[in-house]
């Protein structure tokens, strides 16, 4: 691992993943200009952290950076995406775990852009006129050396949702990009006997793209709390602008669409759903979605320009773990809450002793100790918060 003053050199899969479970994660440097090569090992590995980090994101990162479960979950992250043969693909993902620089806003650094895009967005009908566009929009002074927050401090969705903690992005990306292999293996079996006809690198690819803009949309406040997301055609924010960071780094149309059916399957009759979500992304990202290759004419309005391959599906079957994410975090954080107020953690200090305590745990764990009763609940929480440290 390369942790300040980094030299040139690499590392073998195992020194990452036993670098990444003692290290603190702290790194500062300029942005690696080259991802790992399909080798079986890594170049030297620096996580950036922005150099004037907000109080927010800086103590959600100490919490990422001291948890174990969330810096193993990384290091297996990491090795998914160095396993990925398709070269522009892993470079991509490589660069995204390092450094989450949202280059579809390089373009909108101005507010003249800034506000071209939100009357192009209003006119369609993709945002209301109540929204501000600044909540995913970059400020006049950013560089974009860096990204505002770190993937690995990144929560996994809005304030008490699914994985809503320090390193939740990490371990909501970690299960899907699991799931759609093992979907994808199975269909390779089932159906196409045994050949890898369902493309593995194309699923895991999509399930780490497709969330990976909350970084900017999730921002943490000096007192624990998550900035609220808008949404974009009728779904959060993130998906849409994850959609056009693929667009603007450079990935074909086929991948795009991969990506976007992650919160509706490109079927059934919510083919529409992705044609808007494909609209809103090209504007975004700048690009005519019909040259582009996304989109095609019908009639007065648009359809998706080709079949959606089985890919697709798959990144829509594997972001389907919220039905249970989403209702463990409703039913833990509050008695978690409960208990942290009963320890005499001052009011500003709570929703961060719960933050530290869910990064160490999940609140999924905690579900399945809660659902053998109450009382095994309390005993782990008490134990757990008794390790926590801001």
């Amino acid at each position: 691992m390369c942790v300040e003053n980094c030299k040139s050199g690499a590392l073998t899969r195992a020194e990452v993943i036993a670098g990444f479970a003692g290290a603190s994660l702290f790194a500062f440097g300029k942005p690696a200009t080259a991802a790992p090569k399909k080798s079986g090992r890594y170049r030297s590995i620096v996580v950036l952290l922005n150099p004037n980090p907000s109080p927010g994101a800086l103590q959600a990162h100490k919490i990422a950076a001291r948890s174990k479960l969330i810096r193993s979950a990384f290091a297996r992250l990491l090795s998914l995406a160095e396993e990925v043969d398709r070269a522009n693909l892993r470079d991509g993902l490589w660069m995204l775990l390092m450094n989450p620089v949202p280059h579809y806003a390089i373009r909108l650094r101005a507010a003249s852009a800034r506000d071209a895009l939100r009357q192009d967005l209003l006119a369609a009908g993709f945002i209301d006129k109540s929204d501000a566009i600044d909540a995913f929009m970059p400020t006049e002074t950013d560089d974009f050396s860096t990204a505002r927050q770190v993937f690995i401090a990144t929560p996994g969705s809005a304030q008490d949702s699914h994985h809503a903690y320090p390193g939740g992005l990490v371990m909501h990306e970690l299960f899907n990009a699991q799931s759609a292999i093992a979907l994808a293996d199975n269909y390779n079996r089932e159906y196409f006997g045994g050949q890898k006809t369902v493309s593995r690198d194309i699923v895991v690819a999509a399930a780490l793209y497709h969330d990976v803009m909350k970084t900017v949309v999730f921002q943490w406040g000096a007192d624990g709390k998550l900035s609220f997301e808008p949404n974009i055609a009728g779904t959060g924010a993130h998906h849409v602008l994850s959609a056009a960071e693929a667009i603007a780094r450079g990935h074909d149309a086929h991948f795009v669409t991969v990506v976007l059916s992650a919160h509706a399957a490109p079927s059934l009759g919510d083919e529409v759903k992705v044609v808007a979500w494909a609209r809103a992304a090209a504007m975004v990202a700048g690009v005519d979605p019909v040259d582009y290759g996304l989109l095609k004419r019908k009639g007065d309005g648009f359809e998706l320009a080709s079949i959606p391959p089985i890919e697709a599906f798959i990144n829509n079957l594997s972001d389907h773990d919220y039905v249970l994410s989403v209702h463990a975090m409703h039913e833990v954080a509050p008695r978690v809450d409960s208990a942290i107020a009963a320890g005499g953690v001052p009011e500003p200090q709570r929703l961060w002793h719960r933050n530290a305590l869910l990064a160490n745990t999940s609140a999924i764990a905690l579900y399945q100790t809660l659902a053998k009763g109450e009382r095994a609940f309390r005993t782990q929480v008490d134990r757990e918060l008794s390790k926590v440290s801001l």
